[in-house]
């Protein structure tokens, strides 16, 4: 035989041989890939969600809330558990079955006369409905339904809203006047209560998110080295969307507070801000203990944080301040978001709009 062409059998047959070893190993590989997928559990699945809210740059608080929800769901479902396979578990993830759960979970708060508590009903379902939205456009992504039904659904049928009472809403914010009551009965047992280091911190709490509108897992990360009492501003505060800002701190409310509390603290080990009694940090489960309690103690009703951020973009807006301004300072995506809160027109800066409006409590 020519040896040229011996040559090129020999080749040939190589190639047939490894190319044969190579489909195998892809059929295998494919076939193990098949299998694994068909028999993941649905909390290895939750954790793929999970993975693909990290890369989209969701909060861990809202992470958490989204995951959390479905949970929930789940509980609240039939023969099921997060345990089992999740091809089993996806078609309860239907547009009947979603809605059905979510119209029980409003019935149970149909006979409820406090507005208080069917005003946290509906956003709580506001949230509720945003997080499966975001689980439903995760489950198109992967091919298990065609389509989310959330996206452009009205949800007015499940949630009421009104958004011109606003700025009338007892819920949603506190009037001016009972505002600066409040802050000065703070005060005041700020200063018969010296010596309490937990006390001096709580109303710190309270008096930052009062005039910084910041959330109150923004609140608890401030570091006591990005404090400037020279400059009056908190420096690298990083809010929700992962933006480092500088947030002006108020002079003749905050200032004194922040002053005595840090002349108190002496736990050079704690780099935090605010701190428990052995240095570590507080959580925002904290925050919403300390609002909680002194809300009650001096306005007669409970109200969480939220209700403090949204008093203080509503009185910036009451006040004169630009609708751009506000968004900046409240860090919201979206302009929209902001426009809840809008009445009139402008104002100077982001300092200005806190002090004139303590000025003018003052002077009154």
């Amino acid at each position: 035989m020519d040896k040229q062409l011996y040559l090129r059998l020999y080749t040939y047959h190589i190639m047939s041989h490894f190319k044969l070893i190579f489909n195998v190993n892809l059929i295998l590989t494919t076939w193990i890939l098949m299998f694994y997928i068909q028999f993941m559990t649905f909390e290895k699945f939750l954790d793929n969600y999970r993975k693909s809210l990290v890369t989209k740059g969701k909060s861990s608080n809202t992470i958490k809330l989204y995951l959390r929800d479905i949970t929930l769901y789940l509980e609240n479902s039939k023969n099921s558990e997060i345990s089992q396979q999740h091809l089993k578990i996806i078609p309860l993830f239907k547009k009947e079955k979603i809605l059905d759960y979510f119209f029980y979970l409003k019935d149970r708060y149909r006979h409820k006369n406090d507005g208080v508590a069917i005003n946290k009903l509906y956003r709580t379902l506001n949230r509720k409905l945003s997080g499966f939205s975001k689980f439903l456009d995760f489950l198109v992504r992967e091919k298990y339904i065609e389509k989310n039904f959330l996206n452009g659904f009205d949800r007015t049928n499940i949630i009421k809203k009104n958004r011109e009472v606003i700025s009338r809403n007892y819920t949603k914010w506190i009037p001016e006047e009972e505002l600066s009551f409040f802050i000065s009965n703070l005060i005041n047992f700020s200063k018969e209560s010296n010596e309490s280091f937990n006390i001096q911190r709580d109303i710190l709490v309270i008096a930052i998110l009062v005039f910084t509108g910041l959330r109150a897992s923004e609140l608890v990360n401030i570091k006591v080295d990005d404090i400037d009492l020279n400059e009056n501003f908190i420096h690298n505060v990083r809010r929700k969307r992962g933006v480092l800002a500088e947030i002006p701190i108020e002079k003749y409310y905050l200032k004194p507070l922040l002053l005595n509390y840090l002349a108190k603290k002496n736990l050079p080990e704690s780099k935090n801000l605010l701190s428990r009694k052995d240095g570590s940090s507080i959580d925002r489960h904290l925050v919403y203990r300390a609002v909680l309690k002194y809300s009650k103690m001096f306005l007669g009703r409970q109200i969480h944080p939220h209700i403090l951020r949204h008093t203080f973009a509503t009185v910036l807006c009451v006040n004169g301040a630009n609708i751009s301004d506000v968004r900046d300072m409240m860090d919201h995506k979206n302009i929209s978001s902001t426009e809840l809160y809008e009445h009139v027109n402008k104002i100077k800066n982001k300092s200005e709009i806190i002090n004139n409006f303590v000025l003018d409590n003052i002077n009154n």
